[in-house]
């Protein structure tokens, strides 16, 4: 039996991580996405000792790889309530509260976090290129007034406004508090700044097994069984996103998920005047951004391909769309919604095994508060049942 031991480096930023102890907890993650890394880092932070496994050969390639770049808690209100029969349900309502309130902490933290990483080499601010402000654009009327009044129940600063370039002449809401930036490269950095604190990767881990086993405390635990080794972790915490349910699935536990494909296309930005703020399509869940040299239309909600995509917004911009060069990429990627409306935060009922999935398209925006709450959880003892899973 082997058990994992963790080899810590001496760079650790004054400040910023709390340095591990011989009795620190050591915990393993399963997800180098956003929210794997963002887990790992709030964890790090306090002192843990961290392990994170990701089935690809890098992070960032799942889910979180060709991201919208919107960090934008206007749009808590859950797209699960699409899935719904019943969209007004009062259970969406609740965890649109909960999304929202999470999200808006999630932004200062991530603002603090993008501060921090720029002040390194692992971060440039004029890579990440933060936007001030997001704009949803609407060609009717009326519904842009419905919507205006459900974003104001939920607590969101918005206003009605038109405008040439920002709102490339449609009316649009503009959110305020919301802004532009590139999750890719901030994930990268992230990673980079995990390892460089001591924290262990393990890529190509697709193999990775969860099995019912004994601590070396001789009580019952879960373990993870990979390449012939046997990991013992203090907790281990599953954020695989759209795969979370599938490793889950080992231990016999069900969990919701429905797993709706997204696209991104991304082109080389072209030589004319365009919206630096993101711009969201309410009609269809995609957005355009422009993000460094790349202008990036992404989103929809169960499409098959990325043609409804693009077809959508050269309805919308045909003066762009004739303007750009051959796509770049084409991306597609699986992104978890939870039927109930709210991420999966929260300790399973299997000793030591936790879950922090179920993020949807807020997974950018939640991501830094997510792990936080995560933390919380697993070192404090939080309770928050607003994002528990009922098994």
């Amino acid at each position: 039996m082997f058990r994992l031991s963790l080899f810590w480096g001496l760079a650790i930023p004054r400040g910023m991580v709390t340095k591990p102890q011989n009795n620190a907890p050591h915990i393993l993650i399963i997800g180098a996405g956003l929210i794997g890394l963002s887990t790992a880092d709030a964890l790090q932070r306090r002192g843990a000792k961290v392990t994170i496994t990701e089935a690809r050969p890098k992070p960032m390639r799942g889910t979180s790889y060709s991201n919208s770049g919107m960090v934008h808690p206007s749009q808590a209100r859950p797209w699960g309530a699409a899935l719904s029969s019943v969209p007004d349900d009062p259970d969406f309502e609740r965890a649109s509260k909960a999304v929202f309130d999470l999200a808006r902490m999630s932004q200062d933290l991530l603002r603090q976090n993008i501060q921090d990483l720029s002040k390194t080499d692992a971060l440039s601010q004029d890579v990440l290129s933060q936007s001030g402000s997001c704009y949803q654009i609407f060609e009717q009327s009326e519904p842009a007034y419905a919507a205006k009044e459900k974003y104001e129940a939920l607590g969101v600063q918005t206003a009605l406004m038109s405008d040439h370039e920002k709102t490339l002449g449609y009316l649009a809401l503009h959110f305020p508090d919301d802004f532009g930036a590139n999750a890719f490269t901030y994930g990268q950095a992230l990673a980079a700044r995990l390892a460089e604190n001591g924290a262990v990767f393990i890529y190509d881990a697709g193999d990775l097994r969860l099995r019912m086993g004994r601590s070396p405390s001789g009580g019952e635990a879960v373990t993870a069984q990979l390449r012939g080794h046997i990991f013992h972790a203090d907790h281990i915490i599953i954020c695989a996103g759209p795969q979370s349910g599938e490793v889950l699935s080992q231990l016999d536990i069900v969990l919701p998920l429905v797993n709706k494909r997204g696209f991104a296309v991304n082109f080389d930005k072209p030589d004319m005047v365009l919206p630096q703020a993101p711009i969201m399509d309410a009609q269809t869940h995609s957005a355009l951004t422009v993000l460094g040299e790349t202008l990036r239309f992404s989103g929809t909600l169960g499409e098959q391909s990325a043609h409804p995509l693009l077809k959508r917004w050269y309805h919308l911009v045909p003066d762009i769309m004739r303007r750009l060069a051959p796509a770049r990429e084409v991306w597609s990627g699986l992104r978890p919604l939870s039927p109930v409306g709210r991420p999966y935060i929260g300790p399973l009922s299997r000793s030591n095994l936790w879950v922090n999935t179920g993020h949807g398209h807020m997974g950018w925006t939640l991501c830094a508060g997510s792990g936080a709450l995560m933390a919380d959880m697993v070192l404090e003892g939080v309770e928050d049942a607003r994002f528990a899973l009922s098994e």
